[in-house]
């Protein structure tokens, strides 16, 4: 019961099928174990709407992610990153499914506004951001700006060139 309490309040909202790829096929929880997890919490889960999507949130969480708004915010993040491996690449609401091969083999990645929406590489000082065809594309300041951010956790200096 606490590992579906940590990942929730990881990576919550999130369905069963989220649970379960976490807890069954990371950790290898069957998945009797997991949905009698989930029943245990009982009224400390709430059942949210996400995109149609029924998804569930802790309910200490849920007046705190109603009263955040949506976000724009440019990160970029490297292969393999935990933002992106909890949910998986199978969802949707994150990875577009028809770039989910190229994030599972282990894309850098570019999230705009908490969608996958391009890749990034770093070769020497340069660092070259690709765009998918069906991505949201953020305003060529705020890409700057998490280049910067990323050349101040680098210590040192990085250019940019977009495809």
């Amino acid at each position: 019961m606490r590992a579906v309490e940590a990942y929730l309040t990881a990576y919550g909202p999130a369905t069963p099928a989220h649970l379960k790829y976490w807890l069954g096929e990371g950790l290898g929880a069957r998945r009797k174990r997991i949905r009698g997890w989930i029943a245990a919490l009982g009224e400390r889960l709430v059942e949210v709407d996400v995109e149609g999507d029924a998804e569930y949130v802790l309910r200490e969480d849920l007046e705190e992610l109603v009263s955040t708004g949506a976000s724009a915010a440019v990160r970029l993040l490297p292969a393999y990153d935990q933002w992106l491996l909890g949910p998986g690449t199978a969802d949707a609401h994150i990875v577009p499914p028809d770039q989910r091969a190229l994030v599972s083999r282990g894309a850098n990645v570019v999230i705009v506004g908490g969608v996958v929406s391009g890749t990034w590489t770093l070769t020497n000082d340069e660092l070259t951001t690709s765009w998918f065809a069906r991505g949201q594309r953020p305003a060529p300041e705020a890409v700057t700006a998490e280049i910067a951010r990323l050349a101040s956790i680098l210590d040192r200096h990085i250019e940019w060139s977009a495809r």
